[in-house]
């Protein structure tokens, strides 16, 4: 069998699986399910809808209201056709009772009684976490979920880690582990919604650094971007996605340029990648679209997840124009209007590039790699994901912020790869001496 027969069947197995997961789901209920659901949507109302974990900083922010979400989404049980189940985003939301805030009635695990809503607003996206959160509620409350991902998210790290030493990159962790850490480790552990898509990424990195040969020789490396846009739009309420392909869309240059890949050859490959992601992340929302309409009718999909579309593609928020370059300065400000973070930003770039020096061979002369260049494509994807998503970023900041750490982390990359270290094509000169 070919490679690429190999790959066009696993991108179909991928899709494939997503709806018979989606499926799946709604024909778990236990009452251990629908008691720990109760009680995570009760938590979450206490905490209040947008807590910070460490006052001032929105980069602490925790979406509760969409956790909220998460949670009713996952642990829905109603009498619906299955279809309508697994591609409606359903969930059951009451009205506030006299005397009752808005945030106390929405925070409520209502029974069965209650009319399911959700469904019109939210159907646009997969509800990937469906299958595995709702197994996890059949035996842990929230609070024991959070500590698993929280783990689950240091184990990972710590693989990457391991990896990036074991491949001969370790002059990139200073800046993986800053880059990593102006996400807010802990709110990516705490928060339903932003665990997701950064599992994945952490869980894509330590694949693409432990067997790239592997996944080359079987389905290709664009294949393994491909899969990961689709996992992305599968898992991910539109948080962060581009955090899941410049992340291991770095690394993977890492690993070129170390093996000591020329510049064209470097920038294709780049741009291949790029664009399987995409294909992958938007082909897979493409298809949910199309089962929505079969399910839901077409006037549907064009009324309200199109209109949803331009929408968030728009300067306009609640009525107000705003620039694109709003959108970038109030994501931007999350992470440099804080003296700390400046501090550490500043810290990490001398970091990868003292590395950088010091993994490189000495030298009369400090040669430069030019093909360490393309790494501003990644650095540059970090930008304009503001720039084109104007209007999403600008009123969710607070979460959408992360995908600038891609900036972040190309950079530091490219200050500690920029510098010419040795490899097999490019061996280092002995110096004359007595």
């Amino acid at each position: 069998m070919s490679r690429a027969l190999r790959a066009a069947l696993t991108l179909l197995a991928a899709a494939l699986l997503a709806v018979a997961c989606n499926a799946a789901a709604f024909l778990i209920d236990t009452p251990a399910m629908r008691e720990n659901a109760a009680q995570a949507v009760a938590m979450l109302g206490e905490q209040q809808a947008v807590p910070e974990l460490i006052g001032g900083f929105k980069s602490a922010q925790l979406d509760n209201y969409t956790s909220v979400l998460i949670v009713k989404t996952a642990a829905y049980v109603g009498h619906e056709p299955l279809a309508q189940k697994a591609l409606g985003g359903l969930r059951r939301d009451v009205p506030a009772e006299e005397g009752q805030s808005e945030w106390d009635a929405y925070a409520a695990y209502a029974d069965e009684s209650a009319e399911p809503t959700g469904g019109l607003n939210y159907s646009r996206y997969w509800h990937g976490y469906t299958l595995p959160l709702r197994l996890l509620l059949c035996v842990l409350n929230l609070s024991n979920i959070q500590m698993l991902l929280l783990f689950a998210q240091l184990a990972l790290l710590m693989a990457v880690a391991l990896l990036l030493m074991r491949r001969g990159l370790a002059a990139l962790i200073p800046g993986f582990f800053t880059a990593w850490f102006l996400m807010m480790p802990a709110a990516l552990g705490l928060c339903l919604q932003y665990a997701p898509v950064s599992l994945l990424t952490l869980a894509v990195c330590a694949a693409l650094l432990a067997w790239p040969e592997r996944i080359e020789r079987f389905i290709g490396l664009p294949t393994l971007f491909a899969l990961t846009g689709i996992a992305t739009s599968y898992l991910d309420l539109l948080t962060f996605p581009l955090v899941s392909l410049g992340y291991p869309l770095v690394l993977l240059l890492a690993l070129r340029l170390e093996a000591g890949a020329h510049g064209r050859r470097l920038w294709l490959e780049a741009v291949a990648c790029c664009a399987a992601w995409a294909a992958g992340w938007a082909g897979m929302w493409a298809l949910k679209w199309l089962l929505n309409a079969a399910v839901f009718g077409a006037a549907y999909v064009f009324e309200s997840i199109l209109g949803q579309t331009l929408l968030r593609l728009s300067t306009d928020s609640d009525g107000a124009a705003i620039s694109r370059l709003d959108a970038l300065r109030v994501n931007a400000n999350v992470l440099l209007g804080k003296r700390s973070y400046q501090l550490l930003i500043a810290a990490a770039a001398l970091a990868s590039l003292l590395a950088g020096l010091r993994s490189a061979r000495r030298r009369s002369r400090i040669a430069l790699r030019r093909e360490a260049l393309a790494l501003l494509l990644p650095l540059a994807a970090g930008v304009l994901w503001f720039l084109v998503l104007a209007n999403h970023t600008y009123q969710h900041y607070y979460f959408a912020y992360r995908a600038l750490t891609v900036s972040f982390l190309a950079l530091y990359a490219l200050l500690a790869l920029l510098p010419a270290a040795p490899s097999a094509a490019q061996p280092a000169q002995k110096e004359d001496g007595p």
